[in-house]
């Protein structure tokens, strides 16, 4: 009786330690832990990795078998049988630790120290598609980073394609807090210690050696490379190895003597908003002609939701994989209350909506839309600490998203309570099956609409469920793609009132006159809008202007039924822009129809009311047009979600 209760009882006490690492955020160990942990317990480990309940039952099952020949049946070789079953499960779960989850791109370092570089590379970088949320595989329980704008992902660990249903608006989200022992406190305060230590040493010791390397080779024949980034001399670089040796002994010598005295943690709220800036301006080229230009750019940006003295977010570069607040260990923490509202952080995008970094003209007159396409609420966790080094004490004010020193901690206490409960669905992943057929979707992770590519429907996921949205088509043609767009009819309702519905009264009225057209009456008209994003602003604008005499103007009426099986279409191109958007991108988009011709004895004040000023009428439909490959082949990187920027670059201030 005894042996079947210790065999019952091992496995399952196993499996409850892996309850609570998982309930508390624990690393997962590396890969030789796992075979051992798969060997003695493997439920206890499957549920350290948040493996599905049925897994980890199979694995207790797994683990009562190896016990019982020891406390049961005193047959070893069953033990060691069942227990390499559970190390080989351990290997296959922990091959997932020798791959990164999430590729960071690190931007250069210019004009800093070697080390003060390697801490920007660290930092990352804000023009990456950073703001990713971490969420579970429903398939094998891995994590997986997704960018708030992605309607899809795909699991590294096991290639699942998945879409992300709940999304609330806010996200309500929590930075993960990579400070949580003590001793990992006191590695950032030595860390901190070390840093500084290493500046001093390099400003006395390295930086009047690279000034007279600079001096010595500062002669008339230097080239330009070679003046704007010197390479140091061997001499400098020997000298730069041992300032950092020398920190690094000095660090490990006053290790030991730093004591954390007191130490609390807490939560700060800051408003994130990403979206996207429509803009249209009529202005002048270098060379003084009239010109109408248009840009789309992606921005990004954040403000501090209390009025608690915290460092701003900065460059964003926390935002890499953020936790649904809801569940996460970081939630218990006290946090500071929520005192500005998100209006705060649309006023600051409407400021910036006035800027014109992304066109190519100096304007004279400009058009600006923001279309907000994501909110979030987002917990940074700080860490005061006071600190003691040779009885001196020190209260510090350390980052738990980076586990860095961030400075001397606020004077007064921080009033703290509970964060903020999230509202609404937690987002998740599902898998990626058509409704209708049961089919897989293709992986269009920046999709707002999915073509199932076995029964041909359309699907948009509208909060949890799938809806088939209407679409027309041409006849697939070999050798073209079926690239999507919305078509709008040509409705301009200008400032003083008139409707515009034909191109020529509104390209040859900018001017004030009808010279081309005379006393003609409208005609009825529609135009075609690109339904996918681009990558690049200003590539993109030049893809954009290629398409525009490619489809404007087509005469014959597509079809309503969807594509058949008999005949597919051999390529086609994601619908990645919804119909509400397209409509603020074809207001600008509208640019391209006018010509130098139309613009030459154009005023500003004819220009904003007949054209930026107007309004757009008129509801969108989605047609898949056939386009030539030779047309798209080589811009085939453009398509995709265009590069996320930081609001402070909009400023032009270094980011």
């Amino acid at each position: 009786m005894t042996g079947w209760l210790a065999t019952l009882l091992v496995p399952g006490a196993l499996w409850l330690v892996g309850r609570q690492l998982a309930a508390n955020a624990a690393a997962v160990p590396s890969l030789p832990l796992h075979c051992l942990l798969g060997f003695l317990g493997p439920a206890g480990l499957v549920c350290w990795c948040r493996r599905p309940f049925t897994e980890q039952l199979l694995a207790w099952v797994v683990g009562v078998i190896a016990w019982a020949g020891i406390f049961v049946i005193r047959d070893p070789q069953l033990f060691v049988a069942f227990g390499l079953v559970g190390a080989t499960w351990g290997g296959i779960l922990g091959l997932k630790t020798l791959k990164p989850m999430v590729p960071t791109v690190t931007p250069a370092a210019q004009g800093l120290p070697p080390e003060a570089a390697a801490r920007g590379r660290d930092a990352g970088s804000c023009e990456s598609p950073g703001f990713a949320l971490e969420m579970r595989c429903p398939t094998c329980g891995a994590a997986a980073a997704v960018p708030v704008y992605h309607r899809m992902a795909r699991c590294e660990f096991c290639s699942s394609d998945l879409v992300v249903i709940g999304k609330t608006d806010p996200l309500t989200v929590v930075i993960p807090d990579a400070v949580t022992t003590e001793a990992a406190l006191a590695e950032s305060v030595v860390r901190y210690f070390r840093d500084r230590h290493y500046l001093e040493l390099y400003d006395r010791r390295v930086r009047p050696l690279m000034e007279e390397s600079a001096f010595a080779d500062n002669n008339g024949e230097a080239d330009l490379q070679h003046l704007v980034a010197p390479r140091p001399s061997p001499a400098v670089e020997a000298v730069e190895a041992e300032v950092s040796r020398a920190a690094d002994e000095w660090a490990a010598q006053i290790a030991p003597r730093v004591r954390v005295r007191a130490w609390h943690r807490f939560l700060s709220p800051y408003w994130h908003r990403l979206g996207t800036l429509y803009q249209a301006a009529f202005g002048r080229d270098r060379a003084g002609t009239k010109r109408m230009e248009f840009a789309v750019t992606t921005v990004e940006g954040a403000v501090s939701a209390t009025a608690f003295p915290v460092p701003e977010m900065g460059k964003l570069s926390y935002l890499k994989a953020l936790r649904p607040l809801l569940g996460a260990p970081e939630a218990a923490f006290p946090a500071l209350a929520t005192e500005v509202r998100p209006d705060e952080i649309d006023r600051t995008f409407q400021q910036f909506s006035h800027r014109s970094t992304e066109l190519t003209i100096t304007p004279i007159a400009m058009h600006s839309t923001l279309v907000p396409e994501v909110v979030a609420l987002v917990y940074r966790p700080w860490h005061v600490a006071v600190v003691e080094l040779d009885g001196d004490e020190l209260a510090m004010l350390v980052d738990g998203g980076s586990a860095r020193v961030e400075g001397q901690a606020p004077a007064q206490e921080p009033p703290t309570s509970t964060a903020e409960t999230p509202r609404g669905q937690t987002p998740t992943l599902a898998p990626s099956r058509c409704p209708d057929c049961g089919a897989d979707l293709p992986f269009t992770p920046e999709a707002v609409a999915f073509l199932c590519r076995s029964c041909f429907r359309l699907l948009e996921l509208r909060g949890t469920r799938w809806t088939n949205v209407p679409y027309l088509r041409e006849e697939p043609m070999k050798g073209h793609r079926q690239v999507p767009f919305w078509r709008l009819p040509l409705r301009l309702r200008t400032a003083a009132g008139a409707l515009i519905t034909d191109f020529p009264h509104l390209t040859d009225g900018i001017d004030g006159t009808f010279d081309q057209i005379g006393d003609r009456p409208q005609l009825s008209q529609n135009f075609f809008v690109p339904a996918f994003r681009t990558r690049v602003s200003k590539a993109g604008v030049q893809l954009y202007r290629r398409l525009w005499p490619a489809v404007q103007g087509r005469a014959h009426e597509p079809r309503p039924e969807r594509f058949s099986p008999a005949n597919p279409p051999e390529r086609t191109v994601e619908v990645t822009l919804n119909a509400a958007e397209a409509r603020v991108f074809a207001r600008v988009y509208l640019a391209l129809a006018f010509t130098q011709r139309d613009l030459a004895r154009a005023e500003v004040k004819g220009v904003r009311e007949r054209f930026l000023s107007a309004e757009l009428e008129g509801n969108a439909e989605l047609v898949f047009l056939n386009l030539p490959d030779e047309l798209l082949g080589s811009l085939d990187g453009l398509f995709g979600r265009a590069r996320v920027r930081a609001l402070a670059s909009l400023e032009g201030q270094t980011t």
